[in-house]
């Protein structure tokens, strides 16, 4: 459990809060409880669905952080189960109550375990399936870039071969290059233009 910890603590983005206090609560019921609109006042007085699809990108990175690192480092899939939630006016951080392992997961359970966090928090939220499942993919595509780890790819690519996720990267088996099949509406916050993977070749209505 130590070498599961270390790893957890040395992942190179949005590493969890192992030790979390009385401010986390259960992540839907901060999505819930106006994070869509707190992130819409960090960034300026974005729109709200930009906050909510903010809000999908921004969970599912740092549940990323959480279930891949260990998986991949050390065979073990941390119990979601245990997971809570917090934000400091929009910036959010995931921690872990307790820390609590499966030995040698397989695919199927990392599916699992990504999709009973992710899920929730996609019925919450008023946005087309497609947005949502395609910033999930986005996030996920970057995980071995982001957090040094190439030897993820091989997991990355099973899990974004398999539905809700397959079909919303043009070439996700590419390990650095690829394009969103959907827009995550980032160019409506005020001053911002187009991700570098975004579908659109020019900002709608100014091109």
């Amino acid at each position: 459990m130590d070498d599961v910890r270390r790893t957890l603590r040395e992942v190179a983005a949005w590493p969890p809060d192992l030790a979390p206090d009385d401010r986390y609560v259960a992540l839907p019921d901060l999505v819930a409880g106006g994070l869509a609109e707190r992130i819409c006042e960090r960034l300026g007085g974005a729109p709200l669905r930009v906050g909510q699809s903010a809000v999908v990108m921004g969970v599912a990175s740092r549940l990323w952080s959480v279930l891949l690192p260990p998986v991949v480092r050390d065979d073990v899939l941390v119990d979601v189960a245990e997971l809570v939630a917090t934000d400091d006016a929009g910036a959010l951080e995931l921690g872990l109550r307790t820390l609590t392992v499966s030995p040698s997961p397989s695919v199927e359970d990392v599916e699992r375990s990504w999709r009973s966090v992710l899920e929730p928090v996609a019925a919450v939220l008023p946005l087309a399936p497609r947005l949502v499942w395609a910033n999930v993919a986005a996030s996920l595509h970057a995980v071995p870039r982001v957090h040094a780890l190439p030897e993820a790819r091989p997991l990355v690519t099973d899990l974004l071969s398999r539905e809700p996720l397959a079909g919303e990267l043009v070439d996700p088996a590419a390990a650095t290059t690829r394009r969103t099949q959907t827009c995550c509406l980032f160019y409506e916050v005020p001053g911002a233009g187009l991700c570098g993977d975004c579908v659109f070749d020019a900002v709608p209505g100014r091109g």
